[in-house]
């Protein structure tokens, strides 16, 4: 569009009205103004033009799209739904097995629909994420008129404003679908916890399969336990998987500030864990693996930070071995914008980054480290 409105101008035919008429006698200032006004409109118009095919190709076309991602939010979500009848099946009672198998069982279950639902959660803060930036490229709402100077193609900008309403109006409705139904989720899981313990009830008064009061305190103090136990393993098994990304990439501004946070969420950890007795099997498994967890966390940061390498020598080795990717993820028909800033970085030497103090080398490190993950979303 850009280089359509330039040669429109070049060729005279993007002229304001009355430039023609100037042209035999007015003051070339006038004219010159003139002309200036309606290339910096035409720019604008362009630049407009630019920031709407992006914003589109972050919705339907480009690669990890919304559109895609809100599609397989759903299509995760309705398993997840279905996770919830292999339970309560479960909880029927209608499989022959030893109650020790039907606890592990549930026990398993209950975990999976945990994570499913974390990780829907996660998902849909990633949609919300992408949206935000598609409608940060499109901007508010254009309510200016068509600049006098380009009064000849006023169809050509309305309907550029029109297409830019639209686009905004479904990224924005789209992207809300996983977010407005996360409440309902919540609900789901909570209500059917509690009807569990109500299908087991009626299960054993139907098939006598286990004894009636000690299986339904079991199950009870299983489904109290697994409330407290599957949210803290899941935290501690993410900070983890995050320690050691960090150290296997030299991160290690992000080692020390997963350190200090990591030590915070085991010290919590354990104390929630601390008051659990029963099932005693499960909450002995839990509170062994959480240990493991933590214990894990330390070696993987103390394995980096041991070592004494140089700051200023771990980050630029981390740029490095990330800056090879930069071919392939930049050098698209439309690169992220992040990538602009990650060449800007990627231009530091060695010598640039041991001159710099670690307030400074944390910023680069941790600059790198978003723009990188904005130019693999986008």
């Amino acid at each position: 569009m850009r280089r359509w409105m330039m040669c429109l101008l070049l060729t005279g035919s993007l002229a304001a009205p009355g430039i023609a008429a100037a042209a035999n006698g007015d003051d070339f200032a006038v004219r010159e103004e003139q002309a200036l006004r309606a290339y910096s409109s035409a720019i604008n118009q362009s630049q407009r033009h630019g920031r709407y095919r992006q914003a589109r190709a972050l919705f339907l076309t480009q690669s990890g799209n919304i559109s895609s991602r809100v599609e397989a939010w759903e299509k995760a979500s309705q398993q997840w739904v279905l996770g919830w009848y292999k339970v309560m099946a479960l909880a029927d009672l209608q499989k022959n097995i030893s109650y020790a198998q039907f606890e592990a069982e549930l026990q398993q279950l209950l975990r999976d629909q945990h994570d499913g639902l974390l990780r829907l959660s996660n998902d849909a803060k990633v949609v919300k994420a992408a949206a935000d930036g598609a409608l940060e490229l499109l901007g508010p709402a254009n309510t200016a008129a068509v600049p006098p100077e380009l009064s000849q193609y006023a169809s050509v900008v309305q309907a550029l404003t029109q297409r830019e309403n639209e686009l905004r109006t479904a990224i924005t409705q789209t992207s809300q679908i996983p977010t407005s139904r996360m409440a309902r989720h919540e609900t789901v899981a909570q209500t059917s916890r509690q009807v569990i313990l109500a299908r087991v009830r009626v299960a054993l008064l139907k098939t006598g399969r286990y004894p009636l009061e000690q299986t339904l305190s079991s199950v009870q103090a299983l489904l109290a336990a697994e409330q407290v136990v599957d949210p803290v393993i899941a935290a501690l098994t993410q900070a983890e998987n995050d320690m050691n990304r960090f150290a296997l990439n030299l991160q290690v501004f992000h080692v020390e500030e997963s350190l200090t946070q990591s030590r915070t969420l085991c010290a919590s950890s354990q104390a929630k864990l601390a008051p659990l007795t029963t099932p005693a099997a499960y909450v002995a498994q839990a509170k062994a693996r959480a240990t493991q967890l933590c214990s894990a966390i330390e070696a993987h940061a103390s394995g980096l930070l041991s070592y004494g390498i140089p700051k200023a020598d771990l980050v630029y080795e981390y740029i490095t071995v990330e800056k090879a990717s930069l071919t392939s993820l930049c050098k698209t028909s439309q690169a992220p914008v992040a990538c602009e800033k990650l060449a800007v970085l990627a231009s530091l030497t060695l010598p640039d980054l041991k001159a710099m103090t670690d307030k400074k080398l944390r910023f680069v490190e941790f600059g790198w480290s978003e723009q990188f993950k904005a130019a693999k979303s986008n």
